[in-house]
């Protein structure tokens, strides 16, 4: 019996912390260890006592019909009350809880990315010239914001179409662009980066032909921007 419980939990909390394999099965496994030095030494004691073995294993299954049933309701809090915990995109400040995914739009997203760029840099010039789509520590838990990042970059040009943002794509160094397609493909595109990097490296004498291009995709982007937050909303806690 005790193999399949261990087995069934390792399995489990792998697949949870799927970073930290190593760690938590340790844990678990300082669990197991821990529990037989502290229950059976106490089982052997109440064994010599007046409970004799009768008595002992009705304390031992009440106490862990106890711990069970506590966990039990904490596990059931946790889960009542998650939709409290603020989710970066569904949190709604007017009713101060979580809204559905399904509820989510694209105005939404944008509004918030909106918001975590002038967390992650102060002016657009430091968001195309101090390679912030390669700062880990402002990209969040598996630089989950970076596809988002590249997608609002281009975006914005054709949202706001102002002639000195559009220099700066002009302008952009190979680095620059490169990893602005690096964060794409994470996103999960493929063609779209191959057009990308075609029209960078092909028409850099004639810039209304990238502007073109990433004007032209502004409807996909924004597909892309709320398919990709949905597919990740639970990051985003």
């Amino acid at each position: 019996g005790i193999g399949i419980a261990y087995n069934v939990i390792i399995g489990t909390v792998s697949a949870w912390f799927p970073d930290k394999k190593g760690l938590c099965s340790g844990c678990l496994m300082m669990g197991f260890g821990a529990s037989a030095l502290v229950l059976g030494n106490a089982a052997d004691a109440l064994f010599k006592s007046d409970l004799g073995w009768r008595g002992t294993y009705l304390l031992l299954g009440a106490a862990i019909c106890v711990m069970l049933i506590l966990t039990a309701l904490v596990a059931y809090y946790l889960y009542i009350t998650r939709d409290a915990e603020p989710n970066f995109f569904l949190f709604d400040r007017a009713k101060k809880r979580n809204i559905a995914v399904e509820e989510l739009t694209f105005q939404i997203v944008n509004e918030r990315m909106g918001f975590f760029l002038t967390l992650v840099c102060e002016t657009p010039n430091q968001l195309w010239q101090n390679d912030v789509l390669e700062n880990d520590r402002k990209l969040g838990y598996r630089r989950v914001y970076r596809p988002l990042l590249a997608y609002k970059m281009l975006y914005d040009l054709a949202d706001k179409d102002v002639p000195a943002y559009w220099e700066l794509l002009y302008n952009a160094t190979p680095e620059t662009v490169n990893s602005l397609c690096e964060a794409l493909e994470q996103g999960g595109e493929k063609e779209m980066v191959k057009a990308f990097r075609f029209i960078m490296e092909t028409y850099r004498a004639r810039p209304e032909r990238i502007k073109d291009f990433v004007c032209g995709n502004t409807r996909y982007i924004r597909g892309r921007m709320l398919t990709y937050v949905r597919r990740n909303i639970e990051i985003f806690y």
